[in-house]
């Protein structure tokens, strides 16, 4: 009976969907908006308020982020199941528990456990896994190792009932994007995981790794993205249209395509619009400098005289520095030889008068 009920809802959906299907267009040109325009227009054509939707957003890559009502706490439907299976696989990694071990109060493997709570979303085994963990809120006291919100900021309503906020599973979504390595199994049963519904029914081009749920009015999802830049994604809706979760994913995504594409064409274009055609020239290696002979002497031109003229004599040529200075000192050595000549002759004239003079004092008279 439960599950002819379960198809019963599942077809309910399944029309809603179908129903909302042309409800929301998604713009073709982002131009001159932020995604904060974007998003209101959004909300506004799809009729939401902080009483019926809540969403967080972060681009994996970039960093850009957007959130709308997020730590207002909703049904949270099958998307407990995220944290709930990140608490076990931790613990299968620290050695706490074997993941072939049998648990009566799941009443199957913890293997198994793991591929019925997140591929076929089996609430009766999830609720095992649950209650294996203790009461009621010890489970919620143990989720809380992945989010990041203060004792103020929880609702008491979060204790008692099955009620969660999009702030939180995007801190559960961050931490098992993070530390991807360590939950590879589990992100490939996510990727299992309803195909054609929720963030997969708009989003087909690329991977999606989701836990997605529904539960008296309530349609969530909650993922990741495997766009050119990683999106982690965390929609809570509450009596709205079908395909709100599906529209705000493939909304998104758009958003993303849209400026990498922008981004693709001014990387190929100059401002003027001009395409940049870059050559690399190798750089030639510098010659080795050759020894330059020395300048040899220029023969003086010789000038033609022009007819009529008599011809002009021959400028002399310039005598070298050296022959120059020889010939001075020759004439320096003359003059001193005359002079010394000179001197001579003027000293020794009067002894020879006086020696002359006592000659013929000495002939007889």
């Amino acid at each position: 009976m439960k599950r002819w009920i379960r198809l019963v809802l599942l077809c309910a959906v399944l029309c809603a969907l179908c129903l909302h299907a042309a409800a929301y267009e998604i713009p073709a040109d982002f131009t001159g908006m932020s995604l904060e325009q974007v998003m209101e227009d959004f909300r506004t054509q799809n009729g939401l308020n902080e009483n019926n939707f809540s969403i967080s957003y972060r681009n994996t890559v970039t960093g850009e982020t957007y959130t709308y009502n997020d730590t207002k706490f909703m049904v949270a439907g099958s998307t407990y199941k995220l944290p709930l299976n990140m608490y076990y696989y931790e613990m299968e990694r620290e050695g706490e528990i074997e993941p072939t071990a049998y648990l009566s109060r799941i009443g199957t493997t913890l293997d198994d456990a793991h591929y019925q709570s997140l591929v076929e979303s089996n609430n009766e085994i999830s609720i095992g896994m649950l209650y294996n963990l203790g009461e009621f809120r010890d489970y919620k006291e143990s989720m809380r190792k992945y989010f990041t919100m203060t004792d103020e900021e929880i609702d008491y309503v979060y204790y008692v009932d099955n009620y969660y906020c999009t702030r939180m599973m995007m801190d559960a979504l961050s931490y098992l994007y993070e530390y991807r390595a360590d939950f590879s199994e589990m992100i490939g049963y996510m990727k299992q995981a309803q195909p054609n519904e929720y963030f997969r029914a708009w989003v087909t081009d690329y991977e999606v790794a989701h836990k997605y749920g529904f539960f008296e009015g309530a349609v969530n999802d909650v993922g990741i993205l495997y766009t050119p830049e990683p999106i982690l994604l965390a929609v809570y809706t509450q009596d709205t249209a079908g395909t709100v979760v599906s529209d705000a994913a493939a909304l998104l995504v758009a958003w993303q395509e849209w400026n990498l594409a922008q981004a693709a064409e001014a990387e190929e274009e100059t401002p003027d619009g001009i395409e940049l055609e870059i050559q690399y020239v190798p750089i030639p290696e510098e010659p080795a400098e050759e020894e330059v002979p020395p300048a040899q002497p220029q023969e003086p031109d010789v000038i033609q005289p022009s007819e009529g003229q008599p011809p002009q004599p021959e400028s002399p040529q310039e005598v070298p520095q050296e022959s120059a200075f020889e010939w001075w000192m020759v004439a320096v050595a003359l003059g001193v030889f005359l002079l010394g000549g000179g001197l001579t002759v003027m000293i020794a004239k009067p002894f020879r008068k006086k020696l002359e003079e006592e000659e013929s004092e000495e002939e007889p008279v």
